[in-house]
């Protein structure tokens, strides 16, 4: 690891129950024994992460270390790409504090320490990041992700889980997935891929460019971060019995292997529904279809 590189560390300190703000002082002390120099910035509210990567990027940071869940390296890359590409080439490395730091995952990394311990080894990759541009309050809207974005079912259960269930914890989420379950779905959706055309009715979907959501579920097992591509899993025409028993297997990946269950990679995908369905990256609420996609492949280095 280069030790000069100007650097900033993002702590989320809400993430994880403080899992994070309670390790902060053990993560200052074994960086600092490396770093020159490490300014910390503290995100005090929901989008302060995105903020601070504005900022890191104009004042010419080029290694920005987040410690949080999924959400927080989600905010600090959109800040970092909110006026474009940033001038400078920035490293991003992520310590995880939150409930599911599913992407840390796809690189064996699951504790604080471990991702602590790949930063001061200067391990590092390139990955590819997924550009999307999507609907809210009736503006078109660009961001960025690393991880996931779901569509339809998803989003809901995500949302479910957020406004209703989440002081159950993880089971807030099994529960949010039957309660959502309850209602079915009633939808049709046009996808173009990689140019061909497609449509599907009453189905959800998610689109990985990593293999883990929600901690353990390994949603899509044949993704990787470096191929250039995104992996769509779609869940076709189910019902309330075929998502339960797809459930079951997400833990281990076998689901994809069910006859409702479809896979497919691509670079671009375009999305178009009837009616609009909500959309959700890495863990946050974004907004509705129409969805526009495209891979930007190596596009993001970090140290992992």
């Amino acid at each position: 690891m280069n030790p000069d590189l100007k650097t900033m560390l993002v702590l989320n300190p809400f993430a994880g129950k403080n899992k994070g703000l309670k390790a902060l002082a053990a993560i200052q002390e074994l960086l600092g024994s490396r770093l020159q120099k490490m300014d910390v910035r503290i995100s005090e509210y929901a989008g302060h992460a995105f903020q601070i990567g504005r900022e890191a990027a104009s004042q010419g940071y080029e290694r920005i270390l987040t410690i949080g869940g999924d959400g927080t390296p989600f905010e600090v890359v959109n800040g970092l790409y909110a006026e474009g590409r940033p001038r400078q080439a920035i490293e991003l490395g992520m310590i995880p504090a939150g409930t599911g730091n599913s992407f840390l995952r796809d690189f064996s990394v699951v504790s604080w320490r471990q991702a602590v311990e790949s930063i001061l080894a200067g391990r590092s990759r390139k990955v590819d990041l997924v550009e999307i541009s999507y609907q809210r309050d009736k503006k078109e809207i660009k961001q960025y992700y690393l991880n996931i974005l779901g569509v339809g079912l998803i989003a809901d259960i995500l949302k479910l889980t957020n406004e209703k269930l989440k002081g159950f914890g993880s089971l807030g989420y099994s529960l949010a997935v039957l309660m959502r379950l309850a209602k079915g779905m009633r939808n049709r959706m046009l996808l173009t891929v990689d140019g061909e055309k497609m449509e599907i009715a009453d189905s959800a979907l998610v689109i990985s460019n990593s293999k883990f959501t929600g901690g353990g579920m390994k949603i899509a097992p044949m993704a990787d971060t470096q191929d250039g591509k995104v992996d769509m899993v779609i869940f076709a025409g189910v019902n309330r019995r075929d998502i339960l028993h797809i459930f079951s297997r997400i833990f281990k990946g076998t689901h994809v292997t069910h006859p409702r269950v479809k896979t497919m990679r691509a670079e671009a995908i375009e999305i178009d529904s009837c009616p609009q369905q909500l959309l959700m990256a890495d863990g946050e609420l974004l907004g509705m279809t129409p969805l526009r996609l495209k891979v930007l492949p190596g596009e993001l280095r970090i140290l992992a």
